[in-house]
């Protein structure tokens, strides 16, 4: 049988998937750094009214603010 110190224990079960979940999250945060919100924002022209707005929430339709109809999304990212 493989006798494994306690401190050993700790790192084996507890430091080393904390090590790895951080370099991961670090991973991710610095690659969303190179897509602005503006590069996934889906832009609509409202039928009705005209106004032009901007979502980042990944819809086909969406409301407008100004008058609360369902219009498509012009452009897409």
């Amino acid at each position: 049988m493989i006798s494994l110190s306690l401190c050993a224990i700790l790192v084996v079960f507890v430091c080393f998937p904390l090590v790895v979940t951080f370099v991961l999250a670090l991973y991710y945060s610095l690659r969303n750094l190179h897509h602005p919100t503006r590069e996934k924002e889906s832009i609509y022209e409202c039928a009705n009214c005209g106004h032009v707005y901007a979502f980042a929430r990944n819809r086909p339709m969406d409301r407008c603010p100004r008058c609360g109809n369902l219009n498509e999304a012009v452009r897409t990212q």
